[in-house]
């Protein structure tokens, strides 16, 4: 009969409730966040780059918009003090992303 599969599903099963989250994985977004901001600093710190050239640098990287680059340094001003303080040395970038060439 015509919904019978549906009824059995929905009443009959608990596949409903257990479905999975969809959408963005809050820890792999902060630990973009993190590395965004601290290729940031390495920008300007290290390399001695100016406002324009770090964002056009951060956009080719990470495939994000200069405004939400902009939005993220302004929300995480406290992440990016915390940078500041732990990078007095390369290092610091080195072992944390060896991934990246710093």
């Amino acid at each position: 009969m015509r919904g019978q599969r549906v009824f059995k599903e929905i009443i009959k099963t608990n596949r409903l409730s257990s479905t999975p989250r969809k959408g963005r994985n809050d820890k792999l977004v902060t630990r973009r966040n993190e590395c965004l901001l601290a290729r940031y600093f390495y920008y300007g710190f290290y390399r001695n780059m100016c406002y324009e050239e770090i964002l056009r640098e951060l956009v080719a990287e990470f495939f994000i918009s200069p405004n939400t680059i902009a939005h993220l340094i302004q929300t995480n001003t406290e992440l990016l003090q915390s940078i500041k303080q732990n990078a007095v040395v390369l290092h610091y970038f080195q072992n944390k992303w060896p991934n990246l060439k710093w």
